[in-house]
């Protein structure tokens, strides 16, 4: 029977989906704006070193959300399933014995990195000596702070089991707003790094207290405190393994530069990492969806509605595969001609092909961003975690010895063969396990995907082959973009996509 409560069952259907990933899209976006803005302001006024060790400060309070042992998607998880089972009065066992924990393991870290902020600031930073003592306060601000940090994962992963991302995001921008303008507003006023990191830290407490103020308005059965032990075996079972994932993801990520660097020479890097950041952010697509698929996925799993689950995914993938990749035929045809005006002649000569292999990289990485999530919200992060490990332990020995004999290539060739692989594992788990019929996802939409994808890299070939002049580049391209559209409108997309797409545009038409 399900629990008497102010709540209300949470309706997930695709209009709040869309809704809620464009909310996400739009609270990575501005930060990203906000950023570009603010560097130079901060390098100007804090200096290179000094700017250098802000953003190295920034890093560990980023970095230390990561180690919630999982607990915030743990909560976020749960808490969806309790909602759309309706079970209202189990959610505060959840949330407080997620909090909990994680005040114990912020303690525990912070006792840690206070203890070892000397060493980090004299052997691992190798700190100018006048700048010494303001990091390594800033190092004990940040110990201060990493309760704090863990706490607000699990504020936050219950307001995305409610689909509240309008919430999540305004308050997630503003605070990174926050602490562009009090960084800015330290570095103006001469507070030193010891006195920004302070105000930055004061201002996260005052974050956590506006999210407490919310959480407790969105979930009123909160002031019921519980703490249970069988929950907080059920939480770590499942909160340890997206841990493993969440340590060794981003290893993987960044672990090629330092192979570069010691390998080659940090004298190279830049013609790898440039082009890198730029298709890095192809990213902000998958994510914006698989932050609001994560808690829909786990409710679809606990009303055991295959047919919405698999609705979610397939559509997902299809929208992610139109977005990115009319942009990765771009990259692929004018890598050269971008990088010339961008970054210069030295830049095409060295970085085009790393370019090119990159996009194709990140491009099928965003797409296996879904059987990831998909895996993690029905239980089963173990899988997850087991491809993460096994690709740690054979990625690094195989890209050295690519990056030995192609040099800055062989990197970027190393990454899109390991999305690749890892793609094929992630999909063949979600098949193999029944979480997604494969004949229902093979389905004439992806057909259809399938067949102009294959149709467009023929076109991407011949173009690179027989074509060498801008201009002819240009005319054929824009050709082959406008079958991709053509063919996606009458083949790949529906009636009902179609009509919501006119839709739009007769509303935009009326605001011209």
């Amino acid at each position: 029977m399900s629990d008497k409560s102010v709540n209300q069952t949470i309706s997930i259907s695709s209009h709040t989906i869309v809704k809620n990933s464009l909310f996400n899209l739009a609270g990575q976006i501005i930060p990203i704006i906000a950023v570009i803005i603010a560097l130079p302001v901060l390098i100007s006024y804090l200096g290179v070193e000094r700017f250098g060790l802000l953003s190295i400060l920034w890093m560990l309070m980023w970095y230390s959300s990561m180690l919630d042992l999982g607990l915030g998607r743990t909560t976020t998880k749960f808490v969806s399933e309790l909602l759309a089972q309706s079970k209202f009065r189990e959610i505060p066992k959840i949330f407080w014995t997620s909090a909990s924990i994680q005040v114990v393991m912020g303690l525990l870290i912070g006792m840690f990195l206070y203890s070892v902020s000397p060493f980090i600031v004299v052997k691992l930073l190798k700190v100018s000596t006048h700048y010494i003592n303001e990091t390594k306060l800033s190092l004990y601000f940040i110990s201060l702070a990493v309760p704090l940090i863990l706490i607000s994962t699990s504020f936050q992963g219950l307001l995305e089991a409610y689909q509240r991302f309008d919430l999540v995001n305004l308050v997630l921008t503003l605070t990174k707003l926050g602490v562009l303008i009090l960084s800015i507003f330290g570095a103006i006023l001469n507070f030193g790094l010891s006195g920004i990191v302070f105000l930055i830290v004061m201002f996260r407490l005052f974050v956590i207290l506006i999210l407490g103020f919310i959480d407790f308005k969105v979930c009123p059965e909160l002031k019921n405190f519980s703490v249970d032990l069988k929950t907080f075996s059920k939480l770590l079972s499942f909160g340890g393994w997206l841990t493993v994932s969440n340590i060794v993801i981003p290893i993987l990520t960044y672990v090629d530069r330092f192979l570069i660097s010691y390998f080659l020479s940090a004298a190279v890097l830049a013609y790898y990492t440039a082009p890198f950041e730029i298709v890095q952010r192809m990213w902000i697509v998958p994510i914006s969806l698989t932050m609001t698929l994560f808690p829909a996925f786990s409710a679809f799993k606990a009303l055991e509605d295959q047919s919405k689950l698999e609705n979610a995914f397939t559509k997902s993938i299809k929208y992610t595969f139109l977005i990115l990749f009319p942009v990765v035929f771009i990259i692929a045809i004018f890598s050269a001609d971008i990088l010339k005006v961008w970054l210069g002649p030295e830049f095409q000569t060295q970085s085009s092909v790393i370019f090119q292999l990159l996009a194709f990289g990140f491009f099928i990485s965003s797409i296996c961003g879904f059987p990831l999530i998909l895996l993690q919200s029905y239980g089963r992060p173990d899988l997850v975690a087991k491809v993460s490990l096994a690709e740690l332990f054979l990625y690094i020995p195989f890209v050295s010895f690519l990056i030995l004999e192609l040099g800055l290539k062989g990197a970027a060739l190393g990454w899109l063969l390991r999305s690749f692989v890892e793609g094929v594992f992630l999909f063949y788990f979600v098949f193999n396990y029944k979480i997604v019929s494969f004949g229902n996802f093979f389905n004439n939409t992806v057909r259809q995907l399938v067949l102009i994808s294959i149709v467009m890299v023929l076109g991407i070939f011949l173009i690179k082959f027989f074509f060498t002049t801008f201009e002819l580049k240009f005319v054929f391209s824009l050709t082959l973009l406008l079958i991709f559209a053509l063919y996606v409108w009458f083949f790949v997309i529906d009636e009902n996509e179609r009509v919501s797409i006119r839709s739009f545009a007769k509303i935009k038409a009326t605001f011209k």
